[in-house]
């Protein structure tokens, strides 16, 4: 399937999900990402502010805040680049162009010191590729994380796909975090998983 066609697709089944059943999803996403976090040792997170239609990451901003992390959040700066800024508790904020929210204040932060870096996916496969907007926003900066860098997506289990046609520039992801299944590249798949279960 094509990526276009697969993002009109998962783009509908996104905006069809009540606002209730929406709420129990985040929150178990939520939860099954603060247990993978509460294993790792890191310092510096890099986190996308969510939009209506995707994982909330407010809660896991608020747990990394207690926690006393460094976060840092995209800001974009023109039409090919992105940055990490500094995000703080009482940071101004302000919509970009595309209707993302972004500190007003830019402190940017080196991608060499990000330990962990939290994105968003329109859509995903076993095999940890993802579909994003087709920006390429993400795809660039990831390329200028350190190797040591956590590579993870979180995502609704509904936007997996069979099959991603991975492009050259399309950056693989280390895990992926939805709200039934983890899977990461050390043990494929966390949770609960049917290998016929294609929706």
């Amino acid at each position: 399937m094509q990526k276009k066609k697969i993002r009109k697709i998962i783009g509908v089944k996104r905006k069809l999900v009540k606002s209730k059943r929406k709420l129990k999803l985040d929150i178990m996403v939520y939860n099954k990402l603060k247990n993978l976090l509460s294993e790792l040792d890191f310092s510096t997170v890099f986190i996308y502010m969510s939009l209506p239609d995707e994982v909330d990451t407010s809660r896991i901003i608020n747990y990394l805040i207690a926690k006393g992390k460094r976060i840092c959040v995209p800001k974009v700066v023109d039409r090919e680049k992105m940055i990490a800024a500094e995000y703080r508790k009482d940071s101004k904020l302000k919509r970009n162009r595309f209707g993302i929210v972004e500190p007003e204040e830019t402190l940017e932060v080196e991608p060499s010191d990000i330990d962990i870096c939290i994105v968003p996916l329109l859509a995903f496969d076993r095999s940890l590729n993802r579909i994003g907007f087709g920006k390429g926003y993400y795809d660039r900066f990831l390329k200028e994380v350190s190797p040591s860098c956590l590579k993870a997506g979180i995502a609704y289990y509904f936007q997996r796909v069979p099959k991603i046609f991975a492009e050259m520039h399309d950056v693989e992801l280390d895990i992926i975090v939805t709200d039934k299944i983890i899977l990461n590249r050390r043990k494929k798949y966390r949770g609960e998983y049917n290998e016929k279960d294609f929706t």
